[in-house]
């Protein structure tokens, strides 16, 4: 019955248009006639509430791994890549094989350990006897003394050698490459059989925590006044649009950017069912600090005429035009002047309704 009502109201106000037209005296009357008073009981209505103002800012930006909780992996030496253990976007234990490297490098420092080792025990039987010798006045002091510089040059040596060793992390012309810890691949910049070079500069993997990432967004300068580090921001992917995430801006990069004259702002978010993945793009709503307080009703109700902007009001004497100033609109809501708070405003079929009142 009160769908019936509210889709037969272009109806009821034509029917008001031409008999107001017509100048019918039967017709002066209409608004107080059943049909008008059914369309009074069943319109939709809200209230004009008194709100907080807070600007509203929209920026662009893109998701990234936090780069506190992210590892790039190099290789410290030069070599053929034998295998490749990991795909882009696999999850990743701290300590697990990524690559293997053959790298004749690798086997020079291996060959250097060896010949170190070997150093060692050879000055240590050198140093043992020529002890005794001494001890039976069969060597010189000289001897016994330069016997022990040269073990204690192997030790140091074999100490170097080791610790190059442990560097590398080679053994045997193999050099591992390993996750330094757990996460997500983000890049990975190697294939198998590809040559590498200790001087590269470029990382063959990337290895990234993505249970918080970083929120990075592009604030233009005639805005850059109005953002500061603590505003509440509200974050949508194109991948979920209607599920916005709540956060902070907690660095604000005081630097502009020559090519776009743009300074960027930070997020940090946390990310725990891993919905926010790197290089998405995001919409950032920032809400600045409420500065004042204003009315607002529901952008529907207005009605534009003539470059006006009017509502209609529902009291217990009936429905009535109102013209509003109209301040700005946020999304479905409209902050107005011209109307007190409490009253309420019609916002369904309000076009029609104040087509038949205006006439």
């Amino acid at each position: 019955m009160i769908t019936r009502t509210i889709n037969s109201l272009p109806v009821v106000a034509i029917a008001l248009f031409l008999a107001v037209a017509c100048n019918s005296p039967k017709a002066a009357p209409v608004k107080n006639n059943s049909v008008w008073d059914s369309v009074i009981r069943h319109v939709r209505t809200a209230p004009a509430t008194l709100e907080n103002v807070t600007e509203t800012i929209k920026l662009n930006g893109k998701i990234q791994a936090n780069e506190d909780h992210q590892a790039k992996v190099y290789a410290l030496v030069s070599g053929k890549i034998k295998s490749v253990n990991v795909a882009l976007g696999d999850k990743v234990q701290k300590g697990q094989l990524l690559a293997v490297l053959q790298s004749m490098e690798v086997a020079g420092v291996s060959n250097d350990l060896s010949l170190a080792e070997s150093n060692v025990a050879m000055t240590k039987k050198n140093l043992e006897s020529t002890k005794d010798l001494y001890q039976g006045n069969l060597a010189t002091e000289r001897e016994y003394m330069n016997a022990q510089v040269d073990y204690n040059k192997a030790l140091s040596e074999l100490n170097r050698a080791r610790q190059v060793s442990a560097i590398t992390g080679g053994k045997n012309a193999s050099y591992e490459l390993k996750a330094p810890l757990t996460g997500y691949v983000i890049e990975r910049n190697i294939t198998g059989n590809s040559e590498v070079r200790s001087d590269n500069s470029n990382p063959l993997f990337v290895v990234a925590d993505l249970s918080n990432v970083w929120i990075i967004a592009n604030v233009y300068e005639s805005d850059i006044d109005r953002i500061h580090t603590g505003d509440a921001v509200q974050v949508t992917t194109l991948a979920n649009p209607n599920a916005p995430y709540e956060g902070k801006i907690d660095k604000i990069y005081n630097v502009l950017d020559p090519a776009n004259r743009t300074m960027k702002v930070r997020i940090s978010m946390a990310n725990t069912n891993n919905e926010l993945k790197p290089e998405m793009f995001v919409t950032v709503k920032v809400n600045g600090q409420p500065a004042s307080s204003m009315l607002t009703i529901p952008s529907q109700a207005i009605v534009l005429d003539n470059s006006k902007n009017y509502v209609v009001v529902k009291d217990t004497t009936g429905l009535h035009i109102k013209e509003v100033q109209l301040i700005k609109r946020v999304d479905e809501k409209a902050y107005i002047q011209g109307l007190n708070e409490g009253e309420q405003v019609v916002t369904n079929s309000q076009v029609f309704i104040y087509q038949a009142l205006s006439e």
